[in-house]
C-alpha cells in the first residue's frame, strides 16, 4: 500500500473573471497545455511555475512511497486538493 497517491487531472483558467475549465485533461497531456492561451479569455492556462510544482509533488510522492512502510497494516486517509493560480504558489485544502 502506498502512503501517498495523487490524482492529477484537469485544466482551469486562473483568471478569476473566466470560467473555462476542462477536468478531463490527464496529467500526461499537460505538456500540450504549457503556456497555451485560454480559449475564452486568452490568459495562460498552465504556467511553467505550476507545471514545475506538479512535477515536484510527483517526486515527493515517489520519495515518500519508497521510504515509508506501514508496519501494522493500518491506514489513515486524508484527501487534499491543491489550488494553483499561475504564480507558483500552492494552497493545500483538506477535502471533507
Amino acid at each position: 500500500m502506498d502512503a501517498l497517491s495523487l490524482n492529477i487531472k484537469g485544466i482551469k483558467c486562473d483568471n478569476s473573471n473566466c470560467d473555462y475549465y476542462d477536468m478531463e485533461v490527464p496529467f500526461e497531456d499537460y505538456d500540450n497545455w504549457l503556456d497555451k492561451p485560454c480559449p475564452k479569455c486568452g490568459m495562460n492556462l498552465l504556467t511553467q511555475e505550476d507545471y514545475n510544482n506538479i512535477k515536484m509533488l510527483i517526486c515527493i510522492k515517489d520519495f515518500v512511497n519508497e521510504n515509508i512502510v506501514y508496519e501494522d497494516g493500518g491506514e489513515e486517509k486524508v484527501k487534499l486538493s491543491v489550488e494553483m493560480n499561475g504564480t507558483g504558489n500552492m494552497i493545500f485544502k483538506e477535502k471533507v
